[in-house]
């Protein structure tokens, strides 16, 4: 029977039975007319083998799907300034489809995360769109409104909105994590060209810190409007928000996810073509 399964002579697995039991210097079967039995450790031999034979079919399955991209790690790079979460609600559907894909998350000021990226040390980067490289593909994700963050008492903080004319004397105090040169750009872009240049003072700190600076009138701040429910939590009534009208309406933050075109990952192409298809 063993023959005809294996599609073999009978002498021939007779042989390897044989050979196997000289090798291991024990009796694997016991033979009589009836036919042949095995022995107590042949038994547990046969365990053993087919604890064997499971694992290296499994680990054959896991190799098919691993270069199908069904299985895998995904390296996410998320500029600080994009709200904790709303990546990964982006990414639900995905996750839920595709259970063995592990996704790996670090943060970084987006220059950081874009040369992690072009050094392949990540696979995606998900930053503000400005300034990439025309190798790196692109999707757009989502645009955050720009919003001034006042302390309660500013003379300002009365208002409902203000114009960027308003806010011509004030001192901006950019943080690292806090979409920096994309608000020190849009502050040079509004305000350089007038007769008394803007104030910026610069800040190797996150947000929440630039906000405590804020509280304590050492100057304004620029945030993402995503980050607003967070900052009313933290710090309530000592920090005023105003909206920042001109002529050309309010401004944005414009997010996008970047990746390598030449990435090998096949978990990136997968991920890629997810993105691609639910893009916001």
């Amino acid at each position: 029977g063993a023959a005809r399964f294996l599609n073999t002579r009978q002498s021939a697995v007779s042989r390897s039975l044989h050979n196997l039991e000289e090798r291991l210097n024990v009796r694997v079967f016991t033979r009589s007319p009836a036919g042949a039995v095995p022995t107590a450790f042949g038994q547990e031999f046969i365990r053993w083998t087919q604890t064997i034979l499971d694992n290296v079919a499994g680990m054959n399955a896991r190799a098919r799907r691993t270069g199908k991209g069904e299985n895998g790690q995904i390296a996410i790079g998320i500029q600080t300034c994009v709200l904790p979460g709303r990546f990964s609600a982006f990414t639900a559907e995905f996750r839920t489809t595709h259970p063995d894909i592990v996704f790996r998350y670090s943060e970084g000021t987006g220059k950081r995360l874009l040369r992690r990226l072009q050094h392949g040390q990540i696979d995606f980067a998900v930053v503000t769109r400005r300034n990439l490289v025309p190798a790196l593909r692109v999707t757009p994700l989502w645009s955050d409104r720009i919003v001034a963050a006042l302390p309660a008492g500013h003379p300002l903080a009365t208002q409902l909105e203000v114009s960027w004319a308003d806010l011509r004397h004030e001192i901006f105090l950019i943080g690292r994590d806090n979409a920096g040169q994309d608000f020190e750009t849009l502050i040079q872009r509004k305000l350089g060209e007038t007769d008394i240049g803007p104030k910026i003072r610069r800040h190797d700190i996150g947000s929440n810190r630039i906000i405590a600076l804020v509280q304590n009138y050492e100057g304004i701040a620029l945030l993402p409007a995503s980050w607003l429910p967070l900052i009313r939590d933290q710090h309530g009534h000592d920090v005023t928000i105003m909206e920042i009208r001109d002529a050309g309406g309010s401004s944005h933050l414009e997010f996008g996810i970047v990746w390598r075109p030449d990435n090998e990952n096949p978990c990136t192409r997968l991920f890629a073509q997810y993105i691609e298809a639910h893009r916001p």
